[in-house]
C-alpha cells in the first residue's frame, strides 16, 4: 500500500539551571576596648513585577491543511482517466468553490473521523464523489445518504433504515459505518486505491479482479486492466483527480472555500423529541439547513421528525440550548401547521390551548405582542386533529421532477402562496416524498 508517514511533532523542552555563588570571609576577633560598629544598611532595590506573557492561542489550521498532510497520491500526470476527471470537476471554477463551501459542515465532520482513525486523506473525498456531500435521499431500495450505502450493507453494519428514521443519512453515524468498511478493505488489500475500487465494486468483485497477483506489484496501468466495470474504474479516477486538485487548486485554475467560511456541527442530544420546524425557529436558522444536516429526522412519513438528536452550527446549537431551558418538554414534538381564521393575538391563542404566550412566540420566532392577521400560518401545539383544521386545505407529495412553479401552477394557485403556507423560499430544496400544504384558491 502507497502509505505516507506523518511526522509526529514532539515539544523540546530547554531547562536552564541558575547557580547563584556566594562568598563569605571568616569574623575578625573583636577585643573588649573595641566598640561595635553599626550596622552598615544598604539599600536593595525593589525588582519591578513581571507580568508574565498571555500565551497565545494557536490559530486553527486550515481543514485543507489537515487533508493535503493526510493524502497519499502526489503524481497527477501520469493517468490520462485521472486527468480527464480534474478537467470535468474544474470546468465551472465557481461552482466547484460552491460546492465545498456548502460540503464545508459535513466534510468537517468526516475528515475529524479520517484522522481519528488515521486513513488516507482521499478518504475524505469519497462522499464528494459519490453524492457532492449532499444528505440524498434512497429511491426505493436504492442507496441513500452521502456516502451512497445500499440498504443491506447499511443494515448489516448496525445502521437503522426505515421511513420514519434513516441512519444512513446521519452524519456521524454514517461516515464511522462507512470509514469502518474503508478500512477493512484498506488493511485487506494493502492498497488505498483497491480500498476504493472495493467500495464501490464490492470486495469479492475485486478479489476475484486480482486473482493471483499482489496488490503492491500492481502499477497504475495494470490496476486500469483489472476485470471491473467502467463505472468502478471512473469511480476511483475521479477519486483520483479530487486528490490532485486539492493538493494543487491553482494548476487547476480554482480557489477554495477560505477558512472565514466554515461551519463547525456539533451534535445536540435533546432533552425530548423536538418538531424540526420548531427547532429550526428555536435555533434561528434556516429550515433547509437544519434538514440538511439532519436529513436522518425527514424521511417520508414524517418530513418535520420528530428528532432526539439534532447536529446543528455552534451558533445555533447554543440558541436552542438557551431556548429550551424556557419551553416545557411536553410541548416539543407534537405541532402542527395552522391557517389564521379570524385575525387574533398569540395571547388569546395561548390562552385557548393552555400554552404560554412566550412558548409560542418562541416556537414561531415572532414578537409575544405582534398581531396576527388572516390567512397567516402558524405552528401549534398539538396534533392535527386538536385543531380547527381548514377543511380547504389538501396535501401534494413531491414527486422526482417536481418544481414549486409546476406544483402552483397544477393547483391554480400563486408561487407566492405556495412558498408562505409551506415556510419555503424560491431557492428551497425539493425532497422526495415531502408533503406540501396547498390551500383552495381565494376567488
Amino acid at each position: 500500500m502507497i502509505r505516507k508517514d506523518f511526522p509526529t511533532w514532539r515539544p523540546i523542552v530547554a531547562s536552564t539551571v541558575l547557580i547563584l555563588a556566594s562568598a563569605c570571609s571568616a569574623p575578625q576577633p573583636r577585643t573588649d576596648h573595641q566598640t561595635p560598629s553599626k550596622p552598615k544598611v544598604v539599600s536593595i532595590p525593589i525588582p519591578a513585577v513581571i507580568k508574565p506573557v498571555p500565551s497565545e492561542v494557536p490559530a486553527p489550521v486550515s481543514p485543507w491543511l489537515r487533508l493535503r498532510d493526510r493524502l497519499v497520491m502526489h503524481d497527477c500526470n501520469d493517468n490520462p482517466a485521472v486527468l480527464k476527471e480534474t478537467r470535468r470537476y474544474t470546468r465551472h471554477p465557481h461552482r466547484f468553490n460552491e460546492n465545498w463551501r456548502k460540503a464545508m459542515p459535513l466534510f468537517l465532520v468526516v475528515l475529524d473521523q479520517v484522522e481519528r482513525h488515521d486513513l488516507p486523506g482521499e478518504f475524505a473525498l469519497l462522499p464528494y464523489v459519490e453524492s457532492h456531500y449532499r444528505q440524498l435521499p434512497a429511491k426505493g431500495r436504492g442507496p441513500a445518504g452521502m456516502w451512497q450505502l445500499i440498504e443491506r450493507t447499511a443494515v448489516d453494519q448496525g445502521l437503522s433504515v426505515s421511513p420514519n428514521y434513516d441512519e444512513r443519512l446521519d452524519a456521524l453515524a454514517s461516515t464511522v459505518v462507512a470509514l469502518r468498511l474503508l478500512e477493512r478493505y484498506d488493511r485487506q488489500f494493502a492498497d488505498w486505491r483497491l480500498a476504493d475500487l472495493a467500495f464501490n465494486a464490492g470486495e469479492f468483485r475485486v478479489k476475484r479482479a486480482l486473482g493471483n497477483r499482489r496488490p503492491k506489484d500492481l502499477d497504475s496501468q495494470q490496476l486500469a486492466k483489472l476485470a471491473l466495470s467502467p463505472v468502478s474504474h471512473q469511480h476511483l479516477a475521479r477519486l483520483m483527480a479530487l486528490a490532485c486538485i486539492i493538493s494543487d487548486p491553482q494548476r487547476f485554475s480554482v480557489s477554495l472555500p477560505i477558512v472565514e467560511d466554515y461551519v463547525a456541527l456539533e451534535e445536540l442530544q435533546l432533552p425530548s423529541a423536538i418538531d424540526l420546524r420548531v427547532a429550526a425557529n428555536l435555533a434561528e436558522m434556516p429550515m433547509d439547513d437544519l434538514l440538511r444536516f439532519n436529513a436522518a429526522w425527514s424521511g417520508q412519513r414524517h418530513p418535520h421528525g420528530p428528532a432526539t438528536k439534532l447536529w446543528l452550527p455552534t451558533q445555533n446549537a447554543d440558541q436552542l440550548k438557551v431556548a429550551l431551558e424556557n419551553i416545557p418538554i411536553d410541548k416539543l414534538s407534537d405541532w402542527h401547521r395552522h391557517t389564521i381564521d379570524t385575525p387574533t393575538t398569540l395571547d388569546a391563542i395561548g390562552k385557548r390551548l393552555n400554552v404560554t404566550t412566550a412558548t409560542l412566540a418562541r416556537a414561531n420566532r415572532l414578537d409575544s405582542d405582534r398581531a396576527l392577521h388572516t390567512g397567516e400560518l402558524l405552528l401549534l401545539p398539538g396534533r392535527d386533529k386538536a385543531a380547527n383544521v381548514d377543511k380547504s386545505v389538501q396535501t401534494h407529495t413531491i414527486r422526482r421532477g417536481d418544481t414549486l412553479s409546476a406544483i402552483a401552477h397544477r393547483y391554480g394557485i400563486r408561487l407566492r402562496d405556495l412558498l408562505r403556507w409551506n415556510a419555503l423560499t424560491a431557492k428551497s430544496i425539493l425532497r422526495t416524498g415531502t408533503p406540501l400544504q396547498i390551500h383552495a384558491p381565494t376567488l
